[in-house]
């Protein structure tokens, strides 16, 4: 052989060594040599590998029928190439594309294989992720189509953009607003504007998608007929292909629950109405039957003793027809609070006091922890006083047999409570359910405003009157003021 000749195969030679994996196997399996590319990314030496059975490098989890194919062909004393999962000594997979040549005898049959394989992991691995990705996107494609159907059918949807120009409408848009869906593409949303909003409120969700959030609400429509349409509306902010923003808008039609809505706000406020009417007519008719009666006494001449007396009843029952009305303008329409500084405990012990007389009388022991006597509280003082006066008389009526009223005081960083707790008999959930329904009562002499006159006294000064109750267990009443 020239010396040339011998130098171009030592060339080629080298060349394959350094980009190949090589290997001759023996008609049973085993390597017969391997080449240094091999037991590089094999990560055996030769002395480990030689005489090994070739099977020592398949990953469990490599394709066993191609195998079998591959093996089958080269027996036939066919080339052929096969793409396996393969195993290094370490354990980590790797994949080779193999081409297995069967070396041939003088009577044309194999007696050995020549293999020489590429290490194609990162192409595989590549492949993968590429299907992979595929496949998520036809999913998400396929979701989106069929979201959009779902939507199409149960949703108002509309495309806006940035300078709220309408994009797209779907049908059940037209359907809603009596609008083609093609006919409004292009036009400003104004044409769908009823004018029932404050400007501050579209000021308020266009600044919130603005700035990339959602918004949710209740939005009044008007259609092409002129009819108002509520819908329960979200607006999703996003930016379209050609990197510009806009905004979907997927609404459903709430009309027939809005007006059946106000239809039942108007059935409560005729019944509360018709109670307040019977409320008053009761409080009042019942003094105006004495005064009627008493008067016409008065016209028969009754004698100068009898005389005093019943005019005496007469005042009284026009002081009761003054009272309950005085309560209900309270009630109505309180008077506006002349805000000043009050030792909030000195206003609670005063009205102890003038109640002192009736807490003997009936039995009552009272109790009071003083915990900041120098606390001031801006509040009307006459106004808290009415409402400690009525809670405290509350207390003792309910209690016939004595009992006893435990007063505290809980002060925290920006309000405060005076706390009423009485031992009496207690109120059922029923009936506390009922306490703040104005002419409601359970005493015989009550006229029911007095608790709903305290709710609105606390309103007024920013606070909250609270009542918890157990039947048997007694009453606990909060009253809660800024601080």
């Amino acid at each position: 052989m020239p010396y040339s000749d011998s130098l171009s195969i030592e060339n080629i030679i080298t060349a394959v060594d350094h980009h190949l994996i090589v290997a001759f196997i023996d008609l049973s399996g085993h390597f017969e040599y391997v080449n240094k590319n091999f037991c590089r990314v094999t990560q055996y030496t030769s002395d480990e590998i030689i005489n090994a059975h070739f099977s020592k490098l398949l990953h469990e989890s490599h394709d066993a029928q191609k195998l079998a194919e591959a093996m089958n062909q080269v027996r036939q004393g066919n080339i052929f190439q096969v793409e396996l999962l393969n195993r290094k000594k370490d354990g980590s997979p790797y994949w080779i594309n193999s081409t297995i040549v069967p070396v041939l005898d003088k009577e044309g049959k194999p007696y050995r294989y020549f293999t020489y394989k590429v290490d194609v992991t990162e192409r595989v691995e590549v492949e993968e992720k590429l299907k992979e990705t595929e496949k998520k996107l036809k999913l998400s494609v396929s979701e989106l189509n069929y979201l959009k159907h779902v939507l199409d059918q149960s949703s108002i949807v509309t495309l806006i953009d940035r300078d709220r120009n309408i994009l797209y409408a779907n049908e059940q848009f037209g359907k809603l607003m009596k609008h083609k869906p093609s006919d409004v593409i292009g036009k400003s949303l104004d044409v769908l504007n009823a004018r029932c909003h404050p400007d501050s409120f579209y000021d308020a969700m266009w600044e919130t998608v603005y700035k990339g959030e959602v918004w949710s609400g209740e939005v009044q429509l008007k259609n092409i007929d002129g009819e108002i349409k509520w819908v329960n509306a979200q607006v999703f902010p996003f930016v379209n292909d050609a990197g510009q923003s806009t905004f979907i808008f997927v609404s459903h039609d709430i009309t027939q629950a809005k007006e059946a809505e106000q239809l039942v706000l108007r059935s409560e406020k005729l019944s509360v109405l018709g109670e307040l009417a019977a409320g008053i007519a009761h409080e009042i008719r019942n003094p105006l039957t004495s005064l009627k009666g008493f008067t016409a006494l008065l016209e028969e001449g009754e004698t100068e003793p009898n005389k005093k007396t019943y005019i005496s009843v007469i005042k009284s029952e026009i002081d009761r027809i003054e009272y309950t009305v005085n309560e209900l303008m309270m009630l109505a329409k309180p008077k506006k609070a002349e805000m000043m500084p009050y030792k909030i405990e000195e206003l609670v012990h005063s009205v102890c006091e003038f109640l002192k007389p009736e807490f003997t009388m009936k039995n009552v022991e009272l109790s009071c922890n003083s915990h900041h006597p120098s606390a001031e509280v801006l509040c009307e003082g006459n106004q808290i006083k009415q409402v400690v006066m009525n809670v405290l008389k509350n207390a003792v009526e309910a209690m016939d047999r004595g009992g006893r009223i435990h007063i505290s005081y809980l002060y925290e960083e920006k309000k405060m409570a005076i706390i009423v707790k009485d031992d009496g008999p207690g109120m059922s959930e029923e009936v506390l359910k009922k306490i703040d329904t104005p002419f409601f009562t359970t005493k015989q002499t009550g006229n029911g405003l007095g608790i709903p006159m305290c709710h609105n006294i606390m309103k007024l000064h920013h606070g909250e009157m609270k009542i918890s109750s157990v039947l048997g267990a007694g009453t606990t009443v909060e009253l809660v003021l800024p601080y």
